[in-house]
């Protein structure tokens, strides 16, 4: 739990904070996912201490949209988890780090990390 005092500020002894994104897009394949105009959801927002966070999040953002959502445009669900850099931070020039993304198609429901991400762990 994170800890916040009256002025809305962290208070010392609580986990950082990092803003992340959600990106939805939907397809019938994956192969179509770039070709579809009007594929992609407006990007939700949250605030989370972990990437942990962020990625179980994201699937249940995922999970949500698909049991929604039927149809032939609906075969290839994904869902991208991007970190938001504080203001004047960059990361390779980026102002934001990909985590990765959850896959939800016809072989079922995946996690792919992002390869920046893997390097990033690996340092």
């Amino acid at each position: 739990m994170i800890k916040v005092g009256p002025s809305g500020r962290r208070q010392p002894g609580s986990l950082p904070v990092k803003t992340y994104s959600v990106e939805l897009r939907h397809a019938a394949s994956k192969r179509k996912i770039n070709a579809l105009p009007n594929n992609r959801l407006s990007p939700l927002k949250k605030r989370l201490p972990t990437d942990a966070d962020a990625i179980a999040w994201a699937q249940g953002e995922l999970l949500d949209f698909a049991r929604r959502r039927s149809g032939p445009f609906y075969q290839y669900v994904e869902a991208a988890v991007i970190e938001l850099m504080p203001f004047g931070v960059t990361v390779d020039g980026k102002d934001y780090r990909r985590v990765g993304r959850w896959v939800c198609n016809a072989d079922g429901l995946a996690w792919r990390e992002s390869p920046a991400a893997v390097l990033m762990a690996d340092a």
